[in-house]
């Protein structure tokens, strides 16, 4: 640790700067609690990590910003939702997209998870996040149509983006791009 040379710049929180001797190159690591801490390699300056931290103000805010906006939205209150009620009308319009675009599936099951919104597997079992059940109806569209994709492309081809492209009437990049904008408001710590 290179507590001495912690370098206030007055646009950021403190910056940490450790000495890494494993390290290849310099290195910003930006967490939540505005904790930012820049790891320096053997053959790295103080000075040039300071230049390097200065480089990058611009990156650092956004990241910084990011996670903010990341940690407001996981202490919102968890909106009133029946799970049960929620799940059946998911499984009724899994069953609707599935007869739409004649793919059929094994089985489907609801799971807590931490960070995947969905799963397919190559025996025709999809699992879904119960946190499916808060995003806004477009949304969940969206995935359940992405895993009944993966019984037809187990990847993620230029195959898979086409067709999921076709079932989503050209918008698969874009709802994808929405996506990122939600977290998982129950995990499995969280699930009663």
């Amino acid at each position: 640790m290179v507590n001495e040379n912690d370098i206030a710049i007055s646009e950021l929180p403190p910056v940490t700067y450790t000495r890494s001797a494993r390290a290849k190159y310099l290195r910003i690591t930006v967490k939540p609690a505005q904790t930012i801490t820049v790891t320096i390699p053997r053959k790295a300056t103080k000075k040039q990590a300071k230049q390097f931290v200065q480089s990058k103000i611009d990156w650092i805010k956004k990241h910084l910003h990011r996670l903010e906006q990341q940690d407001k939205i996981e202490r919102a209150p968890i909106p009133d939702i029946d799970l049960d009620k929620a799940q059946g009308r998911l499984f009724e319009r899994m069953n609707h997209f599935a007869a739409k675009h004649d793919i059929s599936y094994r089985q489907m099951t609801f799971r807590c998870q931490k960070t995947k919104w969905g799963s397919c597997s190559s025996k025709g079992n999809i699992s879904l996040n119960i946190n499916i059940a808060f995003l806004p109806e477009h949304l969940q569209d969206y995935l359940l149509l992405h895993e009944l994709c993966h019984l037809h492309h187990m990847n993620h081809s230029k195959q898979f983006w086409a067709e999921l492209n076709k079932m989503t009437d050209s918008r698969a990049k874009l709802l994808q791009k929405e996506l990122r904008g939600h977290r998982m408001k129950l995990t499995p710590s969280k699930a009663v």
